[in-house]
């Protein structure tokens, strides 16, 4: 399947995070604009003059809703990422553990494509920006280590042991976001469905036992 037709140069086009942005106030846009800025060019190329005139929000209104500044606007951004991803893992109570990974990776399937592959992880972005923004990287820490927690649970639920079910946790997590940097270098979703493929196999043979 190639890339889509979206329009990627502007940055409602890049990926779902941003659908219904325009109907929230304007802290609430921000914070949203400011996920899709940075799954698109990183934390350190992300600025605020970006983020006000991507989610068309009053100039000079960033330190009322943010006083603490770009530091604050980039957590809560990357919070927002994590939750969007989180949401889904653990509101699919009714599949399998295996049906969830393939799930996320049909939701990332659609961002990459819909994005034309500029669209990456903000999560994993704002934890490369260790050394200048500590505290987006501390979050970003935070939101890997929930995914991670939520795949396992699924995977205890359906029987599998715990230390099993948490290394095989962390290898999704991981497999999926390096197959998303493959998709971008690449520019084809084609990394990411053998990875998904693979990942879903494994969670159904853990399930089933030796």
């Amino acid at each position: 399947m190639g890339s889509g037709s979206a329009d990627s140069s502007s940055p409602s086009a890049s990926a779902p995070v941003t659908a219904g942005a325009a109907a929230r106030g304007p802290r609430e846009r921000m914070v949203i604009h400011a996920a899709d800025l940075i799954g698109r060019d990183g934390v350190a190329a992300t600025s605020i003059g970006d983020v006000i005139a991507a989610s068309s929000a009053p100039r000079g209104s960033i330190y009322h809703h943010f006083p603490q500044g770009k530091t604050q606007l980039m957590v809560e951004a990357v919070r927002y990422a994590g939750d969007f991803i989180a949401t889904r893992i653990g509101s699919l109570h009714s599949h399998t553990a295996a049906e969830a990974v393939a799930d996320i990776g049909g939701l990332w399937r659609r961002m990459l494509i819909n994005s034309d592959y500029e669209y990456g992880c903000p999560v994993l972005a704002g934890g490369l920006a260790r050394r200048a923004e500590p505290e987006v990287a501390a979050v970003a820490d935070e939101v890997l280590t929930q995914w991670a927690e939520l795949v396992s649970a699924r995977l205890v639920v359906e029987g599998v042991d715990h230390g099993r079910a948490g290394s095989l946790a962390n290898l999704i997590i991981a497999a999926i976001e390096g197959a998303v940097g493959l998709c971008q270098t690449r520019r084809t979703v084609e990394p990411l469905d053998k990875v998904i493929a693979e990942l879903s196999a494994l969670c159904e043979a853990a399930v089933v036992g030796p």
